[in-house]
């Protein structure tokens, strides 16, 4: 029998395997696609989030563009803030770095580490019981494990009892694209608030990876533009501050939602990352929240002893230790979205105000500039 097992190879469960390399326990990640994943995003990390894939040996520094400052602004209004790296004492606010290339830092780590990964099994029927999980995989492949730990995305949370999400459609679309300007963008962020809602450039080397919320209509009309038109709709809509667009590269779209699980923890089980909580990209929340899941989860395993591993004490211990931090991180990026989208909910002066408060107010912009930092208030 196995101490853990993971399903799911992405980020955050990846980050488990790699965090509990070194600790002796029998631990499994099984992942139903047969390899490498192709996906093209840009994550955003914070400057936790680093020190966290350092200490799991797997931080992929080579690949990682640092965020030296981020430039907060609304479109139609006064106010605006920058948050500095220099002023925090850091390095960097935060990095970006290729999906492709943290999900290789990981994979590279567990290559070299006792954990065996599984690609290519395909979760068929959970069974849970007091004693053990029991999973069987489309392979044939039977597992059995002390704790299980979903970080699936919730692609298995059904099979588990007493497990359901709660979703909120926000009616909007993230449009995707990697575009340069006629500047340097010297490790400069950018999150604009819009009516349509936020638009967001990140540095990625000498280019920006943009992230564009739009109401599903005006995101397939984008999506239709060819390049020149959709630079001058992109220009138009987020102004001059990065410069001038010069060149776009493929365009992608995805739907956007709030989904969070009604429980992080069942008999035996854990649930982890989007799993747990998949939020609105708003601020680049959602993986560095995953992250903290994973490292307070490896936490609650090396503080039990072996054979009390997957026990209530355990799995209760890890959710009361998380439920603050997530439920923030949920309720901050549910306010952005609708404090800054919504005209009727909060006017435009005001909000304007609340930016302009946050240029010359220092604790207020050190309680926004610690959510980037650390994701929480600073210990």
């Amino acid at each position: 029998m196995l101490d853990i097992a993971l399903i799911g190879a992405g980020p955050v469960g990846a980050t488990v395997a790699a965090l509990l390399a070194d600790h002796g326990l029998s631990v499994a990640v099984f992942e139903a696609r047969g390899g490498p994943s192709n996906d093209q995003r840009t994550l955003a990390l914070s400057h936790a989030s680093r020190g966290f894939l350092e200490e799991a040996r797997a931080w992929p520094a080579a690949s990682a563009t640092p965020i030296a400052s981020i430039h907060i602004s609304q479109q139609g209004g006064p106010g605006r803030t920058v948050i500095e790296a220099s002023d925090q004492g850091l390095p960097a606010l935060g990095y970006t770095v290729p999906f492709g290339a943290l999900e290789a830092s990981l994979q590279a780590r567990l290559r070299e580490s006792p954990v065996e990964v599984a690609f290519g099994q395909s979760c068929e029927a959970i069974t849970v019981t007091r004693d053990a999980a029991t999973l069987r995989f489309a392979s044939g492949r039977e597992a059995q494990a002390k704790l299980l730990v979903l970080a699936d995305g919730g692609a298995n949370s059904s099979r588990i009892p007493g497990i359901s999400y709660e979703t909120k459609d926000y009616g909007q679309l993230a449009l995707t694209a990697a575009v340069r300007t006629d500047r340097a963008t010297l490790g400069r962020a950018y999150e604009r608030f819009t009516p349509l809602g936020p638009v967001a450039l990140l540095p990625v080397e000498e280019r920006f990876a943009l992230v564009w919320t739009a109401t599903p209509e005006e995101a397939k009309r984008l999506m239709a533009l060819e390049e020149g038109a959709f630079l001058a709709a992109l220009q138009e809509h987020f102004g001059d501050r990065a410069g001038r667009f010069v060149s776009a590269g493929p365009r992608a779209a995805f739907p956007l939602r709030l989904r969070t699980v009604n429980s992080t923890v069942a008999l035996r089980t854990v649930i982890v990352g989007n799993a747990a909580q998949a939020l609105h990209p708003i601020a680049g929340q959602g993986l560095n929240l995953g992250l903290r899941d994973a490292v307070e989860l490896v936490e609650a395993i090396t503080a039990t002893a072996p054979d009390a591993l997957g026990s209530d004490a355990m799995l209760f211990a890890y959710r009361d230790a998380r439920r603050r931090d997530a439920a923030r991180g949920v309720a901050f990026t549910d306010f952005l979205v609708s404090a800054f989208a919504d005209r009727r909910r909060i006017p435009t002066w005001l909000r304007g105000l609340a930016l302009a408060a946050l240029d010359v107010v220092p604790p207020a912009r050190q309680l926004l500039a610690d959510r980037m930092i650390h994701g929480a208030p600073a210990p």
